[in-house]
């Protein structure tokens, strides 16, 4: 595997750019990868206080792990669905009698 970029960039400095510009700004970074180049995107979202998921085996940095593609569809399935929930009921107790 070959990653080609600008010199002195990574994932990581992309993170970092990306936190800073709407709507990213003052939200949690998650970044899931499943390759050694994504270990500074990892580190980066550590430092940020996000969540850093590697998919796969291997030495990492990530604070996560999923187990494969699958487990990753499944994960973000599950988190749909569970912010899908909370919207909902945040929108149902802020509807009062007339």
């Amino acid at each position: 595997m070959v990653d080609i970029g600008p010199k002195g960039r990574t994932k990581g400095t992309a993170i970092q750019e990306y936190m800073t510009e709407p709507p990213f700004r003052g939200r949690m970074p998650v970044f899931v990868g499943d390759d050694r180049s994504d270990e500074n995107g990892f580190a980066a979202v550590r430092v940020m206080g996000g969540w850093g998921v590697k998919v796969g085996s291997g030495p990492t940095v990530a604070s996560y792990r999923l187990r494969d593609v699958a487990a990753v569809r499944h994960w973000l399935g599950a988190a749909i669905g569970a912010a899908s929930q909370a919207t909902y009921q945040t929108t149902r107790d802020s509807i009062h009698d007339a």
